[in-house]
């Protein structure tokens, strides 16, 4: 079924319901809730903080989430992975800590990344009881940060390939993703190409694919990869886009990823 869209309390999100089995929640945002369109959740894209902090309220209620018991991370699109041993309150507590992966195996914690474009990585170890959240952006995808989750995973916590159950979310895909020609020679020389395409409208990369090489390289199979089709950029009405969007920033607005343990 993979992620299943749900309005709950008036949020519309995505589900992934293939971890429930597994006494896991992971979730996806979309811009639509409490009746409107720009449900967002970026303190960075607002001249209303308290706007963000009251969808934050209502986001965490409605999945009945503990907002003292969150972790997030200062995104860099660096491939930095940080274990997380405790959470913390969200509306009380100004992260510094910089990575753009996290990890736990303690129940109830609720990992955040922030989207706009870049995929949410959603990995669980059905066995080993460990869950790792990643923001894979352009940068984070050349620096293979998906790999280095994985690789942290089995150094740290014994994880096997076999045990692990991925999704990766809905993101910008190849058609939109235009770039430049010192990019796509790095995705040329780092994945092949298999994540670059030339055509005579410019150059383009499939990040999407590069986290599937990663995936497929550390082991992962295809019967074990849950993956969102939806396009951030083509979906106006569902998803805030900042290729799409950046010349307006009014239209600017972030979505959430959230992935937590509910039961060991």
């Amino acid at each position: 079924m993979g992620f299943v869209k749900e309005n709950i309390n008036g949020i519309e999100i995505f589900r992934i319901s293939e971890f429930e089995e597994y006494g896991i929640e992971g979730f996806f945002t979309t811009r639509k809730g409490c009746g409107n369109d720009s449900f967002n959740l970026s303190y960075k894209w607002t001249a209303q903080k308290d706007e963000v902090d009251k969808n934050f309220h209502i986001l965490f209620e409605a999945l009945k989430i503990d907002h003292r018991n969150i972790f997030y991370a200062k995104q860099v699109h660096k491939n930095d992975i940080i274990i997380v041993e405790r959470g913390f309150d969200f509306f009380e507590y100004n992260q510094e800590a910089e990575a753009d992966g996290l990890i736990t195996n303690i129940p109830e914690i609720a990992l955040i990344t922030m989207h706009a474009d870049c995929f949410p990585v959603y990995i669980v170890d059905t066995e080993k009881r460990v869950i790792s959240l990643v923001h894979s952006g352009w940068r984070g995808a050349l620096l293979h940060i998906t790999e280095n989750a994985i690789q942290v995973l089995k150094k740290e916590f014994f994880s096997i390939a076999e045990d692990l159950l991925v999704a990766i979310g809905p993101g910008i895909c190849k058609r939109h993703f235009e770039v430049g020609e010192d990019v796509y020679k790095m995705f040329l020389r780092e994945f092949g190409d298999e994540v670059c395409l030339e055509s005579k409208e410019g150059l383009f990369v499939d990040l999407k694919k590069a986290i599937f090489l990663d995936l497929k390289k550390n082991g992962i199979k295809t019967c074990q990869i849950i993956s969102c089709d939806m396009c951030t950029y083509e979906n106006v009405d569902i998803f805030f886009s900042y290729r799409r969007d950046y010349r307006k920033p009014e239209n600017l607005g972030s979505m959430v990823a959230i992935l937590r343990m509910v039961r060991r």
